[in-house]
């Protein structure tokens, strides 16, 4: 099938109605099974509360648990400045639909400090290849979410889905199919776009969802390329008594490690 991508700017765009409360639609495109992709929700708690903070505070961390599913069409975006520290701001974010919250976010931004200690950053891997290396699998309906047209992705056999994988892990490049705003947004969409590690080990598609994530932001994005590539790296700790994590890490194609991720999912491959 096709693929119909669509720019993630116009997923993003959100109105205000009053102080600190916004409206948006998400179309049935970025869904994946019934539910809307998390990596979408992600982004525009994101895009709505860097309206409520100072542009000089970056983007430190974001906390997301998933109360329940959020459907494609009209959402309302609620944020509350929880603290405005010297240094750091606190803020929390829900998705509402129908009245009810669907997605609850803590996010914390702040700005940039002296400290007496430090060390290297985690290096791209030399496995990674060139920007962009790897296989392009077909966009095949309902086998692949609809939110996956939007992207392009190059997998690294066999850490991909279905691949056979010996441990539980998917490794790939990924970017926007379209170019997009190159902002704290666009990287949380990258760090949630890939598949739970389990399913490199799986034979056949099985359901699995997110409960909850924490990402955090390391680097700012260089952005001497509108249109960059970001190679994802996505082993598994735990699995077991229906549920697996993931531990990630994303880094830019120049090598920078821009954001680090941890997910618990719960996994459906027992249910008969």
């Amino acid at each position: 099938m096709k693929k119909s991508p669509q720019p993630l700017d116009e997923t993003l765009r959100l109105s205000a109605l009053e102080d600190g409360i916004f409206s948006g639609v998400i179309l049935p495109t970025w869904s994946q099974g019934r539910a809307c992709f998390g990596g979408i929700l992600l982004a525009l708690c994101s895009r709505a509360t860097r309206l409520l903070v100072s542009p000089e505070r970056r983007l430190l961390s974001i906390n997301i648990t998933y109360v329940g599913p959020v459907a494609p069409g009209s959402i309302e975006v609620r944020c509350e400045r929880l603290r405005e520290g010297s240094s750091v701001s606190h803020l929390e974010c829900r998705v509402l639909q129908d009245g009810k919250p669907r997605v609850v976010t803590i996010v914390s931004y702040g700005t940039r400090r002296l400290g007496s200690l430090d060390m290297p950053r985690i290096e791209l891997p030399n496995w990674a290849g060139e920007p962009g290396a790897g296989m392009e699998l077909p966009f095949i309906p309902p086998l692949s979410p609809e939110f996956t047209q939007h992207l392009d992705y190059r997998w690294e056999a066999p850490y991909m889905p279905l691949g056979g994988a010996e441990t539980p892990c998917v490794r790939g490049w990924l970017r926007p199919a379209l170019p997009a705003t190159l902002d704290e947004a666009q990287i949380l969409v990258m760090l949630d776009a890939f598949p739970p590690p389990l399913w490199s080990q799986a034979t056949a598609p099985f359901p699995a969802s997110s409960l909850s994530s924490h990402f955090q932001m390391v680097d700012a994005v260089p952005t001497a390329n509108a249109h960059p590539w970001f190679y994802y790296d996505g082993p598994a700790t735990v699995i077991g008594e229906g549920y697996s994590d993931v531990r990630a890490h994303l880094w830019h194609e120049d090598g920078t490690l821009v954001a680090i991720g941890a997910q618990q999912f719960a996994d459906f491959s027992g249910r008969t």
